[in-house]
């Protein structure tokens, strides 16, 4: 895990800039990717064999070793996004990607000071979405051409249907899980804004498959990334608006297990796969 992570910086740091890593760059790609695989299913065994056990700790479900190997996880698939450099689709597409990731870092962050004051789940919310904010800018890219070949009605069906979709189905999502338990809470209006760039978020992931500015393989792992990103982090705001208990423990172990195959997918989405 070390040798890969040095490899990382070894390459970034070159005249202060990244550099195709040629024939290094597909092992050190490799060897992050094992890491991140080993550490998700260390931390996926340490949660869920609590059930098996009958250990599960309803005030504070998450053992430090999960909360860290979580945070390390996070920051393996950092290390993935920012080294893509010249590897990438183009020259835009990788100072993109970083900015995304630099947020969802830092987010990750955040959340994991929590143990310090309750005050940093609320930064960390704020935080993951200027990151939203930061994907539909990076996802987006080519919407512009992409309405402009447009020129009749019709042309715009698929788009709004799939949109459509994705908002009634959040709305139900939303006042069938959520609201119930929000209601009074200042936390209800953060996720109101929150879902709403969620959404778009979800949409522009799925318009990439429309636009063909990425690469089809680039396009399936945004698709899939955004929608793995929407489920976790709906179980975020879930998790957040109930009473510690057992239904609260779980929505907590079920995160991980969207959210990391999210942003990993949308780190890989950054790679031109071609060469």
């Amino acid at each position: 895990m070390l040798r890969g992570i040095s490899q990382v910086f070894r390459a970034y740091g070159a005249e202060g800039s990244m550099k195709s890593w040629s024939q290094g760059k597909p092992q050190t790609v490799c060897t992050l990717l094992i890491c991140i695989l080993c550490l998700a299913a260390s931390f996926f065994t340490f949660d869920w064999t609590q059930y098996y056990f009958g250990i599960v700790r309803i005030s504070d479900p998450e053992m430090m070793y999960s909360r860290v190997a979580k945070t390390l996880t996070s920051f393996l698939i950092f290390l993935l996004a920012i080294s893509v450099g010249d590897d990438g689709i183009n020259a835009a597409d990788p100072v993109k990607l970083r900015r995304c990731f630099l947020a969802i870092f830092g987010g990750d962050l955040l959340f994991l000071l929590d143990e310090i004051h309750p005050y940093f789940d609320y930064c960390a919310i704020v935080v993951f979405l200027c990151g939203h904010i930061f994907i539909i800018l990076r996802n987006g890219q080519g919407m512009a051409d992409y309405l402009r070949r447009k020129s009749r009605r019709r042309d715009f069906t698929g788009d709004i249907v799939m949109g459509t979709a994705i908002l009634i189905g959040s709305a139900l999502l939303f006042t069938f899980t959520l609201l119930g338990h929000l209601k009074g809470s200042p936390l209800l209006y953060i996720l109101i804004v929150y879902d709403a760039v969620l959404i778009i978020s979800l949409w522009t992931g799925w318009t990439t498959l429309r636009t063909c500015y990425f690469p089809k393989p680039n396009a399936i792992m945004i698709a899939i990334g955004a929608t793995c990103f929407f489920i976790g982090d709906f179980l975020v705001g879930f998790n957040l608006s109930l009473p510690p208990s057992l239904e609260r423990s779980t929505t907590l172990f079920m995160t991980w297990i969207f959210y990391t195959p999210a942003i990993a997918l949308f780190a890989l989405s950054g790679y031109r796969w071609s060469e």
